[in-house]
């Protein structure tokens, strides 16, 4: 509920601090005092739209701050997806800042945040109700969730929203599986027919190089040839060849060491000389055997070389660059081929999704259809004590037409509408119709007063929804209002006495000189102070006796006595 309100620089207001309590708090003035402009502070430290103008004349910057004691688990999680911790034992203050440029900013619990986010929380925290209220209680959806919250259905509608967004999830995602079916198809042909060719290929790493070098072998075979058999006969083969000059050499060699060992080393140097001679003829003995000039052999490796070339100009400049080219478009054939296994999933999935949707659907429909006669008898029962006794009111439930038939939204497939003929033997028509701001006002009162233990939203505000209302019937209009506080935090602008004599708690809004200036103060009331403001309310003037303060304290006295014996022990104590 709303604790604290701090408000600087803002309209007439100079500084102000209000402090508000359980039950129903009631803020009254004269006209033109600033209780509006109190409403107005709230909504934009809430993250209504702010304007230049509200900021007091001669401030640069006009400064809301309002506290909560936050009770609702609904806000809290929205708090926490924002990064805002909220101690149950602590308050939250949303704070807001509205510059003289037009500019403005926003925070929570002192951190920075936009008014969209304000926007979101005021929506679980407070909700304000003016004179012919048009923006909240005649608005379809807000209909549907009124005779939701009657009927409970709130969870349901939660799961209902749950899969709602389940099944868009899964339309998008198969769409887009859709939409690409054509270029998806043309690229499994793609890869199929790159990956086929390169299997076909069988390439081995290096073998490019070494088929390389082959062909340049096999291109000069005869030159080769000729060169080891020259070399063979002229080292080994011939008469005079190195092997054999060498050899007589190394005879007369040894025949001069068994006169001179000091020639040893001469000796064993040409004998190794010798050996080494032999080892590279018998080489090139071997050699000029395997060269011989293979033509069948040489338009193969031409044409393997070539088929490699084809594959290079496609896939990469080297046969490691095209093998790696084949790992990832098989690595793609297997995503491609995963995602039309996905695809089937998505539409079988997709199709118990829907057919569970429509099962909820029409479990929300039965519910509401079965709560739409409960609340429009229960509404009934209110406007009579309401002092609309002839009034005819239903709670009309019907399918959402679409062009294809029924049409499903987040909240099930129906449309809820209020009916009223607040006369006798007018037609029923829909609750926006109605012109009697006074009869809107009553009808709003009944339904609140019924869904004040379902409703969660925890602070209503009624902005002088009692316009058009007087005498006995603004004495109900006060206990119905009580009887909400009593589940509900209530702030309630008004200029009746019968209301304010109700109040848990009483301020009042003044406007009074400051030099040149006015400026808008509160106090709270309570005693003789209260008691003057009452008969001021009933149009007499402050004095110290009579019956104008008389008649104050009477109703005053009978406000008390009402509502002790209505207070039960779950009612707040004031």
């Amino acid at each position: 509920m709303l604790r604290e309100l701090s408000i600087t620089n803002f309209a007439l207001i100079d500084e102000l601090h209000v402090e508000f309590g359980p039950g129903l708090n009631v803020l009254t003035g004269e006209t033109g005092a600033g209780k509006s402009i109190i409403i107005d502070a709230l909504g934009l430290a809430l993250g209504t739209r702010g304007e230049a103008e509200q900021i007091r004349t001669g401030a640069e910057e006009g400064r809301v701050e309002a506290a909560f004691d936050l009770d609702d688990e609904e806000a809290r999680r929205l708090l926490a997806e924002g990064g805002i911790e909220c101690p149950a034992d602590e308050f939250l203050v949303v704070r807001r800042h509205l510059l003289r440029e037009g500019k403005s900013k926003a925070y929570l619990n002192g951190r920075l945040t936009s008014a969209a986010s304000l926007r979101g929380l005021a929506e679980l925290l407070i909700e304000v109700h003016g004179q012919h209220q048009g923006a909240l209680l005649t608005q379809p959806h807000r209909q549907r969730l009124l005779l939701d919250a009657y009927a409970g259905l709130a969870g349901d509608v939660a799961a209902f929203r749950a899969l709602y967004s389940r099944r868009q999830a899964l339309r998008v995602e198969l769409d887009s599986l859709v939409a690409g079916e054509r270029e998806k198809a043309q690229r499994l042909d793609l890869l199929q027919h790159q990956r086929g060719e390169i299997a076909a290929a069988r390439l081995i790493e290096g073998e490019d190089e070494e088929l390389i070098q082959e062909r340049t072998i096999l291109a000069h075979a005869e030159k080769l040839h000729a060169a080891a058999h020259l070399g063979y006969e002229g080292l080994y083969g011939e008469e005079g060849s190195v092997a054999g000059r060498l050899a007589a050499i190394l005879s007369r060699l040894r025949e001069a060491q068994a006169i001179d060992p000091r020639l040893k080393e001469v000796v064993d140097a040409c004998e190794a000389g010798i050996a080494s001679v032999e080892d590279a003829a018998r080489q090139l003995r071997d050699y000029r055997e395997r060269v011989a000039f293979d033509p069948e052999r040489l338009e193969q490796v031409e044409v393997r070389l070539h088929e490699i070339g084809k594959l290079k100009r496609k896939y990469g400049a080297s046969i490691a660059e095209i093998l790696k080219f084949a790992a990832s478009a098989e690595e793609e054939l297997q995503h491609l081929t995963r995602s039309e296994e996905r695809g089937q999933e998505l539409e079988r999935e997709l199709a118990s999704v829907e057919a569970l949707l429509q099962q909820q659907a029409a479990a929300l429909t039965e519910g509401r259809a079965a709560a739409a006669g409960r609340l429009a008898g229960a509404v009934r029962q209110e406007l009579q004590a309401l002092k609309m006794d002839k009034a005819a009111f239903a709670v009309l439930v019907k399918p959402r037409q679409g062009s294809a038939g029924v049409r499903l939204e987040p909240s099930g497939a129906d449309e809820v509408e209020f009916l009223i003929a607040p006369n006798p033997g007018e037609e029923l028509k829909p609750l926006s119709r109605i012109a009697s701001g006074g009869e809107l006002s009553r009808v709003m009162l009944a339904v609140k007063a019924i869904l004040a233990a379902s409703d969660q939203i925890p602070t209503l505000i009624f902005d002088e929804v009692d316009v058009g209302i007087g005498g006995g019937m603004a004495e109900v209009v006060g206990q119905k209002l009580w009887t909400i506080a009593r589940q509900r935090q209530v702030l309630s602008i008004t200029h009746l006495p019968q209301i304010a004599a109700l109040a848990d708690r009483h301020l009042a809004i003044s406007k009074r000189a400051k030099g040149s200036r006015s400026e808008t103060a509160v106090r709270a009331l309570d005693g003789e102070e209260r008691v003057r403001e009452i008969a001021r309310m009933l149009g007499a003037k402050e004095r110290s006796g009579g019956t104008p303060l008389q008649h104050a304290q009477e109703i005053l006295d009978a406000g008390k006595r009402w509502k002790a014996t209505k207070r039960g022990p779950s009612g707040p104590k004031t």
